[in-house]
């Protein structure tokens, strides 16, 4: 379902320059200052809206620049209202010319988060949302666990990459293959390498 515990969200698209992490939550270095989970029972006790500052790196997405933003949430009985904007510029590799570029990601967002089981619609219809909209709730939290607002600047930005890398209008196509060109890059290519490798040794037990 919804459950927020579960698992980073799915929708995240692939990254070229490096492999895809799931965003681990317990046991891992803090990266970004001033963003360790708060328990959604002290935002109640607030009693108004929580706003952080958001300057630094996340660890699972290396960008070229830190991570610039805010974020502000608000405990509402059973909903917790999110909303935040947040930027970098990440390097990453065309799926066609395998060139590397740069690009800007920038998220700016808005959300309810129910905070406990997944709702059924009538509940959904006391709280004054619509089970039908597009807009409504993407996920659910334990009420009595903690919300982590740097897993929220890591999802948001997650959200903003593109399931194809394209490096721009002015992108060279793929690699020439040519008699020349394909020899060389079988000869560099690491599996080539290996491939050579191999022969040799069954070579060597063969002889």
């Amino acid at each position: 379902g919804r459950t927020a515990q579960a698992a980073t969200r799915t929708s995240c698209s692939r990254w070229s320059c490096w492999k895809p992490f799931a965003f681990r939550a317990k046991g891992r270095q803090q990266m970004i200052p001033g963003l360790e989970p708060v328990p959604l029972r002290e935002l109640q006790a607030l009693g108004s809206p929580r706003v952080w500052s958001v300057e630094g790196q996340l660890d699972e997405m290396p960008s070229l620049t830190p991570v610039r933003g805010t974020i502000r949430a608000e405990h509402l009985g059973n909903l917790l209202e999110v909303e935040g904007s947040v930027q970098t510029i990440v390097c990453l590799r065309c799926d066609r010319c395998l060139g590397h570029f740069n690009q800007q990601l920038s998220a700016v967002s808005k959300e309810l988060i129910w905070l406990g089981e997944e709702p059924s619609d009538d509940h959904l219809a006391e709280a004054g949302l619509d089970p039908t909209s597009p807009d409504g709730l993407m996920e659910c939290l334990n009420p009595r666990g903690d919300f982590e607002p740097e897993r929220w600047v890591f999802e948001q930005l997650s959200l903003q990459m593109s399931v194809v890398n394209r490096c721009g209008e002015h992108c060279p196509g793929m690699p020439q293959t040519s008699s020349d060109s394909s020899s060389t890059i079988k000869e560099t290519t690491p599996v080539y390498q290996i491939l050579i490798q191999l022969l040799l040794t069954l070579e060597l037990h063969m002889g």
